[in-house]
């Protein structure tokens, strides 16, 4: 999975995150801060947003739309 901000050239930091239902509450997915997250085995059925703050001259912070539930690779 990748985030992308805008506009283009923009800085962020990204905090991925998971939760147990589309509303649930999400928690911070260990050491996930990159611009882009590898699914895991233990992400099957969870549900992932990711969070993203300006840095540098950029400001605020955005959270993204939840994704569909994950379901294995088939």
């Amino acid at each position: 999975m990748s985030a992308a901000v805008q506009p283009e050239g923009a800085t962020a930091s990204y905090k991925w995150k998971k939760a147990e239902a589309t509303e649930g509450a999400y928690t911070d997915i260990p050491d996930a801060t990159s611009a882009t997250y590898e699914l895991q085995a233990e992400d099957e059925g969870k549900y992932i947003k990711v969070e993203a703050t300006g840095t540098e001259k950029y400001s605020g912070t955005v959270l993204s739309a939840a994704t569909t539930a994950v379901t294995a690779a088939g």
